[in-house]
């Protein structure tokens, strides 16, 4: 009963006079939602690595064939023949050039000093392409675009390429893109090298930074001191393992050095790709090669091996001989011969004082210049080699740790140490002095730490210090270091720098805009940027074929973007201790698994294909229409 009663009064409830939900009209009005979400505006990407600055797509496609002409300036044809090359491969001949404008079918080039010198301009059409581009530099950009947007290196002997129609803007974010080799450790000859020029001018790098010498080798031919090339070069054993682990030795003496010749045609092919060659011999610290030699360098004259072990030799230049720094400037004459760029890398960095600390030359030069800690002494070092560079015409570059703020305002500081002490003296230094900079934090950007320790994502993720954002303004550019202590081979380099160095580029070069950081709420921000790295992944899923064509060995993203702490910490330990290739054998692994795996399919395709004919066949033959015979006339039957 009381059921009934509280029907009732729920009854009476509904007939009593509601609000008006209709308008003059006598139509229902429509109620705003209070939980409808506001649309997010839709993302566009196009599949280039690093990221252009604008993107928009377009309805249609470019149909590129052998009647597609390449219309250029006639002051402009060696850009139109480098073109050619570029489409070359994927039709099997060259795509004609002509200077006058046709309506359609065409890729028209055509130069706007109005933009950047390195920024292009691509519009695509259904009847015709353009490109624009404010100098030499931002055409060659623009065709490395178009390479990789097309897959070009994957094309071959093509009838036709169909390019999506859109519009692309780019131009780069720093000046300074670099990417560094260290041949001392390990050495990587010409041919390597000019291969891992190719692969980085892709990625529109257009630094190479050569470590050309250190405790364990100095790899540039020097004609006034022979027993460089003689002694310097080459070191009686290769050790595998870190110092304090598990060492072992591989027998043999380990050598290798370039020639006058090599540099000259490094230097060549990287100018082609507009891409400067930066030098490095360290000094007055990471010299045991050259006291090898000359043992006359250091402050004891005594002589000792090409280090074999990596770490930091204690050797070190006497600063307080007269006779070092004419050695130098010897080695920086026959240097400057070669190298033309605007740049030269003097190192300077983990320098020990024990030597300079009981020698008598040095205390002598102490006492004359008025000089009361050794650790000075690295400073007039650096500031008389940098005087002698830029009467050459050179911008010395040096290690962060080395540049103190007494050191010549034009060096350029490195930004590799990445603490609070250092950070404070290189804001100081920013503050009083102006220094320019370089990033190449080893948190973020050393090629040779594992993966487990420095994943993808704190390469893409990277921010500079906070005490540092005042100092965006004297940021020359980032650089991707490789050192090689444990780098023994071309297939460790390839794992180590791919895809660490598509990460890097767009550091370099993409100028980022992140919707996430006006967004409030911690989840929905946590989200936005998983779902932009999620979508870096995926164009870095795209740009994989492109790698297999130059025979990389990239590390499988399950190595290169661990999320396991457990994993990453156990890795983390073994390449510090024990096992500095650990990561190399998984992708390698990983790298058969998955050539087994489509091998499978492939095989379990060609069983189902099989067992289709088969099931066909039988049907066939099952089939009534068998047992009819028709009889065919002979020949003589037919003429009759």
């Amino acid at each position: 009963m009381a059921k009934k009663e509280s029907n009732s009064a729920a009854d009476k409830k509904n007939t009593a006079p509601q609000k008006q939900t209709e308008n003059a009209a006598g139509q229902p009005k429509k109620r705003k939602c209070l939980f409808r979400r506001k649309p997010r505006p839709v993302i566009y990407e196009v599949n280039l690595i690093p990221k252009p600055y604008a993107y928009q797509p377009l309805n249609g496609y470019f149909v590129i064939n052998k009647n597609t002409l390449l219309i250029v300036d006639p002051k402009r044809k060696e850009l139109a023949e480098s073109f050619q090359d570029l489409f070359f491969k994927a039709f099997g001949h060259n795509l004609f050039i002509h200077y006058n404008k046709p309506g359609y079918n065409n890729i028209l080039f055509e130069e706007n000093p109005a933009l950047d010198i390195e920024g292009y301009m691509i519009e695509c059409y259904p009847d015709r392409m353009k490109i624009t581009a404010g100098g030499t530099q931002g055409f060659y950009y623009a065709m490395q675009s178009l390479r990789q947007i097309l897959k070009m290196d994957t094309l071959l002997y093509e009838e036709y390429i169909t390019f999506p129609c859109m519009v692309v803007s780019d131009f780069p974010k720093y000046r300074y893109r670099s990417f560094m080799l260290d041949v001392s450790r390990h050495f990587f000859d010409k041919t390597e090298v000019k291969r891992y020029i190719e692969l980085m001018s892709l990625l529109k790098y257009n630094v190479f930074h050569w470590h050309l010498s250190d405790d364990q080798g100095f790899r540039f031919e020097i004609d006034k001191y022979p027993f460089i090339n003689m002694t310097s070069s080459q070191r009686l054993r290769d050790v595998v393992g870190r110092p304090g682990a598990h060492l072992s030795y591989v027998d043999g003496t380990y050598k290798g050095h370039y020639t006058k010749e090599d540099i000259r045609e490094v230097i060549a092919y990287a100018k082609e790709r507009f891409i400067t060659v930066v030098p490095e011999i360290d000094m007055p610290g990471h010299v045991q090669a050259l006291i090898a030699a000359y043992p006359w360098l250091s402050c004891s004259n005594e002589r000792v091996p090409v280090m074999e072990e990596y770490g930091v030799s204690e050797e070190v230049l006497c600063v307080g001989k007269e006779t070092t720094y004419g050695f130098l400037q010897d080695i920086l004459d026959e240097l400057f011969e070669v190298f033309d760029g605007p740049y030269f890398h003097i190192g300077g960095d983990e320098v020990l004082t024990k030597h300079w600390e009981t020698c008598t030359y040095c205390k002598e030069f102490m006492d004359n210049n008025h000089i009361t800690d050794y650790r000075q002494l690295q400073t007039v070092f650096i500031n008389r080699i940098a005087a002698y560079c830029r009467s050459k015409g050179k911008t010395v570059i040096g290690w962060n740790d080395g540049i103190k703020s007494n050191a010549d305002k034009n060096i350029i500081s490195q930004f590799w140490m990445e603490n609070k002490d250092k950070n404070a003296e290189l804001v100081n230094q920013v503050a009083s002095l102006d220094r320019k900079i370089i990033i190449s934090s080893e948190k973020a950007f050393y090629g040779d730490y594992p993966y487990a320790r420095t994943p993808l994502r704190d390469t893409y993720f990277y921010k500079i210090p906070a005490e540092l954002a005042g100092a965006e303004k004297n940021i020359l550019g980032y650089e991707l270091p490789l050192w090689t202590e444990y780098v023994l081979s071309r297939d460790k380099a390839d794992m180590n720098l791919f895809p660490r160095a598509l990460a890097a580029a767009e550091q370099c070069w993409t100028r980022q805009y992140n919707p996430e950081e006006n967004v409030r709420c911690k989840c929905k921000r946590k989200k936005l940027i998983k779902a932009r790295y999620g979508r870096f992944l995926t164009r870095v899923k795209q740009y994989e074929p492109i790698l297999d064509t130059f025979h990389v060995n990239y590390a499988d993203l399950k190595i290169a973007d661990p999320t396991n702490k457990k994993y990453r910490k156990t890795e983390a330990r073994k390449w510090s201790s024990t096992d500095q290739y650990s990561e190399l054998k998984m992708n390698k692994n990983l790298k058969e698994q998955a050539q087994q795996f489509k091998k499978n399919q492939i095989a379990l395709e060609k069983i189902n294909r099989e067992q289709a004919l088969q099931q066909t066949l039988g049907n066939v033959s099952a089939s009534p229409i068998r047992d009819i015979t028709v009889e065919v006339p002979y020949d003589k039957d037919v003429l009759s």
